[in-house]
């Protein structure tokens, strides 16, 4: 426990994050709304990325001491983020402590979740806000996030990265995405990537030839066919129509936001989902 202290001058830019985190988020909340207000909102234009400890406040907690590395992994931290609308984010939470605001909603969750990311980082904290957080959790009987009154699983693993992802493959996710890229695979001296290598099913084979990461590899592979159009398609790929984060493959969350879930084997989206059962359908 000790008073907030700025031992460096604190810079937004330290604590950068790409926007395409937003989609990570909205898969580990399984949807686009806010759990400080229950909000569902129609689209990502109408949401903020949130952080539920701020970065300033981090910074001032500790983090003002920390590598750049350890910055940039706060900010991109899932076990940290969650989606708020703009008037929540910014005209109310905005860089306030738990002292200074608490949600709506899920107020249980949130004192919870702010210990967690504080012991995570080993960030201080000040009598005040332990005093608050204190009387908040006393009165819980649960921490679950809860989305009216229903629970809500978030898909979120201890080390702050998206759940679903082997141990032996997330080894390779040096970006914690949930996929394996190329740039991973050649960094870890995997590639190419054939059909029966652990981290193919969580790679993007656009020509559906068995082999990822053909081009840019040693002299004397071949290079990779251009990108088939899908069959039965016109005008955009299914990729380009669903896949709202830009990751190179389509989503569970982005299939039922879209209309198109449960997915079937024939669908021109399946070919870029993860039917881990193999059973020809994908979001069940």
């Amino acid at each position: 426990m000790a008073p907030e202290s700025r031992c460096s001058p604190y810079q937004a830019s330290d604590y950068s994050y790409p926007q395409s985190i937003e989609g990570r988020i909205i898969e580990s909340l399984d949807g686009i709304w806010s759990p400080y207000t229950g909000r569902t909102f129609a689209n990502r234009r109408e949401t903020d990325i949130e952080h539920i400890v701020a970065r300033s406040e981090a910074h001032d907690s500790g983090l003002c001491a920390a590598s750049a590395e350890v910055r940039r992994r706060f900010a991109t931290d899932l076990l940290n983020l969650t989606l708020a609308s703009p008037r929540v984010n910014r005209g109310q939470k905005g860089a306030h402590d738990a002292t200074g605001w608490l949600p709506d909603r899920n107020q249980c969750w949130f004192a919870a979740r702010v210990v967690r990311v504080r012991q995570k980082y080993g960030l201080t904290i000040d009598r005040r806000e332990v005093d608050t957080l204190d009387r908040v959790l006393a009165s819980c009987s649960s921490t679950a996030l809860t989305r009216g009154v229903a629970p809500v699983e978030e898909r979120i693993v201890s080390d702050g990265r998206s759940a679903g992802l082997p141990e032996e493959v997330a080894r390779w996710d040096d970006n914690g995405n949930g996929r394996i890229t190329c740039a991973e695979a050649r960094t870890h001296g995997f590639a190419p990537v054939g059909r029966d290598h652990p981290a193919y099913p969580y790679m993007r084979d656009g020509d559906g030839d068995g082999i990822v990461c053909e081009a840019g590899g040693s002299s004397g592979r071949r290079q990779r066919a251009p990108t088939r159009q899908l069959p039965g398609a016109s005008g955009p790929t299914a990729l380009q129509r669903y896949d709202d984060n830009s990751n190179g493959r389509i989503t569970c969350a982005e299939a039922r936001r879209h209309g198109i879930a449960p997915v079937r084997r024939g669908h021109p989206a399946y070919r870029y989902m993860n039917d881990r059962d193999n059973d020809g359908i994908v979001c069940e």
